[in-house]
Order: C-alpha cells, then sequence, then structure tokens
C-alpha cells in the first residue's frame, strides 16, 4: 500500500524497519532482554532510558486511576519506546509491556537528547515517532469510548492493511505484519474470547482469510464500511 496512506491511516502496530538508528547506538547502548509479559516501565516512573526495540514487540498501556487498562499501541521492530517522556517533566505518561519475548538497546535519556542535537536525521525519526504515536492514540481513545468490537477488529485490520498491506491479484491484501488473537484483543479493548470471536465472523462473511501466520483482507471496502458502521 502506499506510504501516504500509511501517514494517514496509521496502524496501533508501528513496525519501522526502514529507520536507521546506527550512529545513535554506537556508543553506550546496551542491549537488553525482556521476556513476554515483562514490564519495561511503569507509568509516573522517571526516565531515565529510552528503549530502542531491535526484535519483539512492546505495547504501551495507560491505566486509569483505578487501575483499569488501555492499550494504546503496539511498537516493533526499530520503534522506540520511553521518548515521547522524555522531553517533558521526565515521568512516563504510558507503561511499556513485552507484548513477546523483546531485544532491545537501552539508551541513556540525556544520550538521547544529545544526539537529536547533533544528527538531523535522529531528531527527524524522534518527532516523526513522537508524532505517529500521538495521531495512533487519539484514534485508538476515539474507538475504545464509541465503537463496537466488530468496528474496533474491522479497523485495525484496515489499518493493517493500510500500512503494511500487499496488494495481490484480484484486489486482496496480505497484511505482512503478523499478530496474535492477545494483541489483537489488547489494542482492541476486548477479551481474547470475543476478539477471537469477531475474526472468526469476518472469515466467515469472506472479509478475510489466514494464510499461515498472516492475514489476507478479501474484501477491503467491505471491511471499510464495517469499520466506519456502515
Amino acid at each position: 500500500m502506499s506510504s501516504a496512506a500509511a501517514t494517514a491511516n496509521p496502524s496501533a502496530w508501528i513496525e519501522l524497519p526502514h529507520f536507521a538508528w546506527e550512529r545513535l547506538i554506537a556508543q553506550d547502548a546496551p542491549t537488553v532482554r525482556f521476556a513476554k509479559g515483562q514490564t519495561l516501565f511503569t507509568q509516573g516512573e522517571a526516565v531515565t532510558q529510552v528503549h530502542l526495540i531491535e526484535q519483539g514487540r512492546v505495547r504501551l498501556v495507560l491505566l486509569s486511576a483505578s487501575g483499569h487498562e488501555k492499550h494504546m499501541a503496539i511498537v516493533g521492530t526499530n520503534g522506540m519506546v520511553g521518548e515521547c517522556s522524555a522531553f517533558l517533566d521526565g515521568r512516563h505518561s504510558l507503561s511499556a509491556v513485552a507484548s513477546s519475548d523483546v531485544v532491545a538497546r537501552q539508551i541513556d535519556r540525556r544520550r538521547l537528547v544529545a544526539h537529536m542535537e547533533s544528527d538531523p536525521a535522529c531528531m527527524h525519526q524522534v518527532l516523526w515517532l513522537i508524532g505517529m504515536k500521538l495521531r495512533v492514540i487519539a484514534v485508538q481513545n476515539l474507538l475504545l469510548s464509541q465503537a463496537s468490537a466488530a468496528q474496533r477488529v474491522a479497523h485495525h485490520l484496515v489499518q493493517l492493511g493500510d500500512t503494511y498491506g500487499e496488494l495481490l491479484a484480484g484486489g486482496a491484501v496480505a497484511i505482512r505484519v503478523s499478530f496474535t488473537h492477545q494483541e489483537m484483543a489488547n489494542i482492541a479493548g476486548l477479551s481474547r474470547v470475543m476478539a477471537s470471536n469477531v475474526l472468526l465472523q469476518l472469515q466467515a462473511r469472506g472479509f478475510v482469510d489466514k494464510a499461515k501466520s498472516h492475514w489476507v483482507i478479501r474484501d477491503i471496502q467491505g471491511l471499510r464500511q464495517l469499520a466506519a458502521g456502515c
């Protein structure tokens, strides 16, 4: 799909294989590993490092005063977590939890700020990533407050197709980013059972199909209409 479509309709799954961070991690960026379910940092915690994701995926979670979780985005290859709060009051505004086993590079907050001042390409990438997360979180907040379960899942499938889709013969779109039912449930604010049921219903109606570990959208226009509530 086109990069313009991906930017206008960003997926809550943020994968950036084309981003280059070699100069940033050339020195003083140790490799750290997190097991699936492990917390990288917690909302309200002081920002000391940011994490550049080399392998795996990390979900960003907003906690309400009552402890209710809202999953706002999932960050994967070459994405960064923790940078959004590095320039504010020094406190993380979201929690970050490993959605799979994760390999990351740990970068001191002060080093990131200093490197951005001397490397325009790095500054551009960080600002782009922050802007994209803000757009994703705004859309996600609207979905969680107003959309039905089917609309939420359909929306995320459409956005995945727009951002990471490969056009196939006959107009089908292959989503080249894999995800689990649990990840879809998390980002859609549903139970795993509910998310799985919605995906099965979409398959039965001919909107999507599964090809090995990836999903294929068979009827992208129909799925867009469903996401929009039509």
